[in-house]
């Protein structure tokens, strides 16, 4: 590739990486939490990543592959061969956290999507091979719905990612109020799990404490399970209490059973003593921050939302669960997607009964 096509295409790159940028600080800056942030942060660094190749590609001696100084061919350069691991990746942790955790139907996900990886993609070349235009016709929708399921995956992956850099304690550097989300008590204690949540609630209460004593609530929200003894904001209460907090600077939500419950019982809570639009950050699990926040947003709530430290070999796998909560969050986006799809295999088989090939099909 020539310096002076090099030249002219690098301002393109950056022009689209600027302006990227700026959409990106409009829509944090309007609210963090939505979806939209993570395809503006792939689109950014998608052109960033293309003006670094174009640069690298100057250097005196660079071996670079000039077929990679290509924006449209970034993406498959780096993809392609992460795809190529990321099922045996998946099936190697899902073994890990059976091991650790036990057969349970939820620990089953991560070894599911390894095998789905491998699976699917070996079944649409079968259908493409028996040239039958029907069972070509279900490789293209499968195509569609891959297509659908990996791009919702990377926006998802990618809003992860502005949430950790522009989320959380910064959004809300001196929360009025600190919610601890409930995760579900084991023997009728507190598990680690849900351990780790209320250890960083209260970093951040003994941080904010220090600053506005007397200030700084927090919140155990969670309610009492058919086979536990107590309510899940009791036992993180008495977690929280045998831990230097103060009782009296507690508020016990002892009603909710799923994400939304605990926003929504919290807002009530704070709302009858008073408490009109505090500075509120949401604490719970690492892989359940995005989730959490989004949903927070999707019901008006302006909360920031903080990652709790969780173990390594349990991420995964319960990051992919919050995955398909949220796809089921955005069914309308879906619908459309399906819609266009099937229109798309009707246009399709239309032409393939019109051309006649219908009856030489096998």
């Amino acid at each position: 590739m020539n310096s002076a096509r090099l030249f002219s295409v690098l301002p393109i790159d950056l022009a689209f990486a600027a302006l990227w940028w700026v959409l990106l600080w409009f829509s944090r800056r309007r609210d963090n939490r939505r979806l939209r942030n993570g395809l503006l942060f792939l689109l950014l660094i998608n052109s960033i990543t293309g003006a670094l190749i174009y640069l690298t590609s100057l250097i005196p001696g660079s071996t670079f592959i000039p077929g990679l100084a290509r924006p449209e061919t970034l993406l498959g350069s780096i993809l392609f061969p992460t795809m190529a691991f990321m099922p045996f990746l998946l099936m190697f942790n899902g073994v890990v956290l059976i091991r650790r955790e036990g057969r349970r139907l939820s620990n089953l996900l991560c070894l599911a999507a390894g095998l789905g990886l491998i699976i699917t993609p070996i079944t649409a070349i079968f259908l493409v091979a028996t040239l039958n235009v029907w069972a070509m016709l279900l490789a293209m929708l499968m195509f569609c719905a891959c297509c659908y399921l990996g791009t919702f995956l990377l926006i998802f992956l990618a809003q992860t990612m502005v949430q950790r850099i522009w989320g959380g304690r910064r959004a809300v550097p001196h929360p009025d109020v600190i919610v601890v989300h409930g995760a579900g008590l084991i023997n009728g204690e507190v598990g680690p799990l849900l351990g780790s949540r209320i250890k960083g609630a209260i970093d951040a209460w003994h941080d904010e404490e220090a600053l506005r004593p007397g200030v700084p609530l927090l919140v155990m929200s969670g309610g009492q399970g058919p086979d536990e003894p107590v309510s899940e904001a009791r036992a993180m209460a008495d977690y929280a209490i045998a831990r230097g907090v103060p009782s009296e600077r507690i508020l016990l939500e002892d009603r909710s059973t799923t994400t939304r419950t605990n926003i929504a019982y919290t807002r009530d809570l704070l709302a009858e003593i008073g408490m009109v639009n505090p500075q509120v950050l949401l604490v719970t699990s690492s892989f359940h921050a995005v989730r959490t926040a989004i949903l927070a947003s999707d019901m008006g709530v302006p909360w920031a939302v903080a990652p709790a430290r969780t173990a390594w070999f349990y991420i995964v796998n319960a990051w992919l669960r919050e995955y398909i909560a949220v796809l089921t969050y955005r069914r309308k986006l879906a619908l459309i997607c399906a819609i266009i799809a099937g229109l798309l295999s009707m246009m399709y088989a239309l032409v393939i009964i019109s051309s006649g090939e219908l009856g030489g099909a096998g």
